[in-house]
Order: structure tokens, then C-alpha cells, then sequence
């Protein structure tokens, strides 16, 4: 079949997402699903008392009955609804996993398990309906030859957003005609700004991509119409949000026959701050291991990362816990001081400690063009050298990877380890282990609702 004669982006996308059952799914890809139910239900128990959790729960206004559970166990709502209380609560601590230019977990975890409990969906309905929705975020991702970062569009609320309808869809069994729909009208949806990192607003944005995900699957559902190219029309989706408009729009699909999910897999973040800022903060400790190095000896730290990274990581002398979230000067100064970078780092009165402001205002960026030529949001590695007072110089090893990207992964132990620390006090010590061997063993429960009980 010819270019010219091959079905559009969006009726390809349909067809996969319609036909997809959970005996095509990959066990490798069955795996790295519920890993990600694992992390983003873990960071949602450990961020949902956040602030902007308590403004946005305000106005979903959780009550006694409803489609599906709020923030786990706080009330029910519409399935919409609680999709954008429990994205924004798992985003909040910016701790959930990451890949594909975002963070897909956080949007389709809370938009399926709303889904999966409205229209009571099994395990492995749902594994399938997360995987329809990464294999359709990987897709889209895949056709720009440049970084949405670049021209200020936040991915994860903006492909986020199409992702979520066509794991809603794909949950609520809509024929081929709604479900090309819902993912017309996501794309008319979809937003988000990198502008509003370090605010309120970027977890919100996760939230409302989950929100809106479902709202497009239902009024598609109900019969609301959209343009069967919404995607890949010289005026559509692709193209508008696109910062060259280089895209390659009527390329022939790879979702469920070459997965993108076996090849880009899940980035489990093993610090609750921006993921362009891991990689400096283990070559950091790595140092610190291997030398005593005293934070009063040091005169200057040199951090050299990619101009994306660079964007990112907006804020170089951060003032509160949401700037310091994303911050290089930040990440590297609390690592050398404490040794790690935790949900205890995190907090005001950390961020602002004189050593930690004395530190971070020696530390000096650079960056680097060369990108990693399987994720080139990022440098092909970063590096951090430490300059004493003495005028030693002690160079990191380069970092391409760090500790539980998807080609340096974390085991279960270490998951189990995160999870549980996450969910903290929020469940007792019982109930936080049957969550966690229920999530592990997903494709054996007949509803999904039984993670809750």
C-alpha cells in the first residue's frame, strides 16, 4: 500500500485501539504496565494532601456515591472528575514516571482505573486500555522531528490528553466511528504550557489531560462528532502543535506490531523532582561516595547537561519547594549536603537552609549539543565535576542513564521499597502490601475495583 492510498494516522490509530485484546499484549509490555500502576498509585497516596490537591478536590466536591474513587479513598465522583483530582494528586510531588517526552503514567493510570471502575473492567481490560493509550502517545510523539519542550507545550497535557481517549475509548468498547472521534475531539482539548513548571499549575495540567481524555471518550460516546483527520490534516493536531512543522504525518504506524513499549519502556524516578535533573544528581553522588567531600571545601560545582534539560530545569536559585523541583543547582546541592534527594528535601525549610543556598549559589551549568540519540530531550550523557577550595578537581563518571531508567532498571525490591515509602501512613502496613500484590498481579483479577478492597 502506497502512502498516497494508506488509511490516515487517526484510522490506523482507531483500528489498532478497537482491535486490541490483551492475548496480543507482549508479557514484557503486561509487565511494564502494571509497574506503572504500581509508581503512579504509590506517588498519588504520597502527594494527595498536597496543596493543589485540596483546591482541585474542592471543586470535584467528592461525595458518597459516584462512577469512581477520589484520591483512593475519599469519596466518589464521575469517572472525569476523579481522574483529575487523582492525576493531579500522583503528579503533585513530580515523583511518577516518565518516557516519551512526559509522563504517561500519570495521565493514563488515573484515566483508566476511573473507566475500568465505571464501566467495571478486568485486569486485563485494563492493561490493554493503558497500553492503546501509550502505544498512541508513543505514535504521535514519534512523528515531530523536534521537542515539543522547545516551543513551551508541556507533552504530558498535551499528547497526555489524546492518550487518555484512546484508553477511555478503548476501556468503554466504542466502535471504530466513536473512538476516531474521541480522539478528534481530545485533540481539540489538549494543552498544557512548560511555562507553569514549578507551579500549581503542572500537576494540575497532568489532571486535567486524564479529564479531559475521558470527557472526549464519553461525549464521543454520546454521538458528538469530530473530523476523521483530526490528527494528521495540514491544519490539525500534528501540525499545530509541531514547533517546524516537520512531522511525518502519513507514515504507517508501528503500535501492536513493533511496540513502542518494549523499546522505550517506563523511567522509574528515584527522586521527587524534575527527570532532567537525575542523571547530574547520580553523578553527584557517586562522587560524594567515592570522596569525602565536605560542602565548606567545595568552590564550585559544574554541571554540564543538554540545552532541552537546560530549559526545563528553569530555576537556578529557587526560593520554595515547587521551584527547587526544578532546579540543577538545587538537585546537585542537596545531594552532596544530604546524600540524597527525597520528600524530605522537599520541603521549604530545606530548600531554604543557608548551607543549601550557599551551595547552590556555586553551582554553575553548562550545556552541551550533542543529544542521546534514543531520547534526544536529553544530552548523551551529563556530568558533574566538583572544584575544592584547594584547587582539586574531582570529574564524575558520564551519565547516559540514570538508576531506574528503562535500560538501568530498578528490581522489585527497590519498586516495592519506593511504593511503600510513598504510601507512608496513608494505609497500614497490611493493607499498603495486599495493594502492592494486587497491582503486581493485575491480569488476574476479574474488576479492577478489588485493588481497593
Amino acid at each position: 500500500m502506497t502512502n498516497a492510498t494508506m488509511p490516515g494516522l487517526t484510522r490506523q490509530l482507531t483500528e489498532f485501539i478497537v482491535s486490541l485484546t490483551f492475548d496480543q499484549v507482549p508479557r514484557e509490555a503486561t509487565e511494564t504496565a502494571k509497574r506503572g500502576a504500581i509508581d503512579c498509585i504509590g506517588v498519588l497516596l504520597a502527594g494527595r494532601d498536597e496543596p493543589v490537591v485540596e483546591i482541585v478536590s474542592a471543586l470535584v466536591r467528592p461525595g458518597a456515591a459516584g462512577e469512581a474513587r477520589v484520591l483512593f479513598d475519599r469519596g466518589f465522583a464521575t469517572a472525569a472528575d476523579a481522574a483529575l483530582a487523582n492525576g493531579t494528586a500522583a503528579h503533585a510531588l513530580d515523583y511518577d514516571d516518565t518516557a516519551l517526552d512526559g509522563h504517561p503514567s500519570v495521565v493514563l493510570v488515573p484515566a483508566t482505573l476511573a473507566v475500568a471502575e465505571r464501566v467495571g473492567a478486568s485486569g486485563k481490560e485494563w492493561i490493554a486500555s493503558y497500553l492503546a493509550g501509550y502505544e498512541t502517545w508513543a505514535e504521535v510523539v514519534a512523528r515531530d522531528a523536534d521537542k515539543l519542550h522547545s516551543k513551551g507545550w508541556h507533552p504530558t497535557a498535551v499528547v497526555g490528553t489524546v492518550a487518555a481517549a484512546a484508553a477511555a475509548a478503548r476501556l468503554a468498547r466504542l466502535d471504530a466511528s466513536r473512538t476516531a472521534s474521541a480522539l478528534g475531539i481530545a485533540a481539540s482539548m489538549a494543552a498544557g504550557l512548560t511555562a507553569n513548571f514549578g507551579s500549581m499549575t503542572k500537576p494540575f495540567q497532568a489532571g486535567r489531560a486524564a479529564q479531559s481524555g475521558i470527557l472526549a471518550a464519553r461525549l464521543a460516546e454520546r454521538g458528538m462528532t469530530a473530523a476523521p483527520d483530526a490528527l494528521e490534516h495540514p491544519n490539525g493536531f500534528l501540525r499545530a502543535i509541531s514547533p517546524a512543522g516537520r512531522v511525518r504525518a502519513d507514515a504507517p504506524i508501528a503500535a501492536g506490531r513493533d511496540w513502542h513499549i518494549l523499546r522505550r519502556g517506563l523511567n522509574i524516578k528515584r527522586y521527587p523532582l524534575c527527570y532532567g535533573a537525575h542523571r547530574a544528581i547520580d553523578g553527584i553522588l557517586d562522587l560524594r561516595a567515592r570522596h569525602a567531600i565536605a560542602p565548606d571545601d567545595v568552590a564550585e560545582i559544574i554541571v554540564s547537561i543538554g540545552r532541552e534539560q537546560d530549559r526545563m530545569l528553569r530555576y537556578s536559585r529557587p526560593c520554595t519547594a515547587l521551584e527547587a523541583k526544578f532546579s540543577a543547582e538545587f538537585a546537585v546541592a542537596a545531594a552532596l549536603i544530604a546524600g540524597r534527594v527525597g520528600l524530605i528535601e522537599l520541603v521549604p525549610e530545606f530548600v531554604n537552609r543557608l548551607d543549601v543556598q550557599s551551595l547552590i549559589s556555586k553551582v554553575r551549568r553548562t550545556t552541551v549539543d550533542e543529544v542521546d540519540a534514543e531520547d534526544p530531550l536529553f544530552a548523551s550523557a551529563d556530568t558533574v565535576a566538583i572544584r575544592l577550595k584547594d584547587g582539586t578537581v574531582l570529574t564524575g563518571k558520564p551519565v547516559r542513564h540514570a538508576l531506574g531508567h528503562a535500560h538501568n532498571p530498578i528490581g522489585i525490591d527497590a519498586l516495592h521499597a519506593k511504593f511503600a515509602d510513598c504510601v507512608g501512613g496513608a494505609l497500614a502496613p497490611r493493607a499498603r502490601d495486599t495493594l502492592f500484590e494486587r497491582l503486581r498481579a493485575l491480569e488476574t483479577l476479574p474488576a479492577v475495583t478489588a485493588i481497593y478492597s
